[in-house]
């Protein structure tokens, strides 16, 4: 049928949309929902041919898009977005909104009879000001700082707009919930209308650190000027595999060490020191640790590192999971250890990966390229195995 590859075998709903009403896995990492970005809870306003409701009582429409240029198949939702990665509802600057700490979150929308829209954001930071990226109809990524708000979809059609939080410095403390949220999208030209959409392609997720999050892949700042998520080896993975980039990657953390956010455990049982994180359907797991873990015993690191590993299997039975040795190979031999016994847990080495860098630590973008090629090619050599 041509609208997705389906080769992770988990979601072979999602190959049948042209004739079933999906509704959404009830997964608010990639939920069909997308609430009234007034901070209403309604479904708004959506099109398509049907609609179903999820486990979590959210409304998902049935029709489907044709696969966009970078490989996203959209379907149809509810309000002004949906959206996939680590978003949750803040009060913030009078209203609450969907918010987020996570470079790499996104949301994705269509826009029908404008040319531009106007997207307001709500940010809670104090360091820099963040920046996005965006993309129209699957074409290659812009990006801008937050300030700006309006963008340019081309002429009058329907158009697809994937758009991606890029850039939040790593000296906010996003633990303590420094980032950024959407308050409104609106087109420019009257009559113009802004719906919500959302892809239906698998979910790889990324639990990692500062390489994760793409710190210094287009500049040596730390700063929003020279991070920038659609610029990281995860970014280029997932694109690699057509699948959707799950970002849980946080400068200067670890297994053990918290930076800045906290250790990877608890990346994945909490959104910040006071909001839980929500439940989502991940079909590949990247863990991407070890280089910030700096004095840390071999006991400790593999006795956390197992706990972690343990943790995303029970929340994720069926995902394939990747324990990423680091490019400066620390702790090469505790994750060799600690993922033994674990048959669903494949170790990826990277030790003849040739890798440019930007400060012998970081990748530039071409490094990054070059890692996310290479973890695509092993995690479908894992699932050619599977077969």
């Amino acid at each position: 049928m041509g609208i997705m590859k389906c080769k992770w075998g988990k979601r072979i709903a999602a190959c049948l949309l042209a004739v079933t009403v999906i509704a959404s896995s009830g997964a608010e990492g990639m939920t069909a929902y997308a609430a009234d970005v007034t901070g209403g809870t309604g479904p708004g306003t959506a099109n398509g041919t049907g609609t179903g409701t999820d486990i979590t009582g959210n409304t998902a429409v049935s029709s489907i898009s044709q696969t966009m240029k970078d490989g996203m198949v959209y379907q149809d939702v509810g309000g002004s977005f949906g959206r996939s990665g680590r978003w949750f509802k803040k009060k913030i600057s009078g209203g609450k909104y969907f918010f987020t700490n996570t470079g790499g979150s996104a949301i994705y929308f269509k826009v029908t009879g404008s040319k531009s829209v106007n997207i307001k954001f709500v940010s809670n930071t104090s360091v820099a000001t963040p920046y996005f990226a965006y993309s129209v109809d699957g074409k290659a990524m812009k990006r801008q700082s937050i300030s700006k708000k309006k963008i340019s979809v081309g002429d009058k059609g329907t158009h697809y707009v994937r758009l991606v939080i890029d850039a939040i410095s790593e000296s906010e403390k996003r633990w303590n919930e420094a980032g950024v949220g959407i308050k409104s999208i609106k087109p420019v030209t009257a009559g113009g209308t802004v719906t919500g959409v959302e892809p239906v392609n698998d979910t790889i997720a990324f639990y990692g650190d500062s390489i994760t999050e793409g710190i210094r892949t287009i500049g040596m700042s730390l700063s929003p000027s020279g991070t920038s998520a659609t610029n990281s080896y995860t970014w280029y993975c997932a694109k690699q595999l057509e699948m959707v980039p799950y970002f849980a990657g946080y400068g200067g953390s670890g297994i053990i060490k918290t930076g800045s956010f906290n250790t990877c455990y608890k990346a994945i049982t909490s959104f910040s020191s006071s909001t839980k994180a929500k439940k989502f359907d991940a079909d590949v797991i990247v863990v991407e640790h070890g280089t910030n873990d700096v004095n840390v015993s071999s006991t400790a690191f593999i006795g956390e590192y197992r706990k972690v590993l343990k943790k995303l299997h029970k929340a994720h039975p069926d995902a394939y999971i990747m324990a990423l040795i680091p490019l400066n190979q620390r702790h090469a031999e505790d994750i060799r250890k600690a993922a033994e016994g674990f048959e669903y847990c494949t170790v990826v080495e990277t030790g003849s990966w040739k890798i440019s860098y930007m400060d012998g630590l970081h990748p530039t973008k071409s490094g990054a390229k070059t890692m996310g090629k290479n973890l695509a090619k092993k995690i479908e050599e894992v699932w050619e195995e599977d077969e």
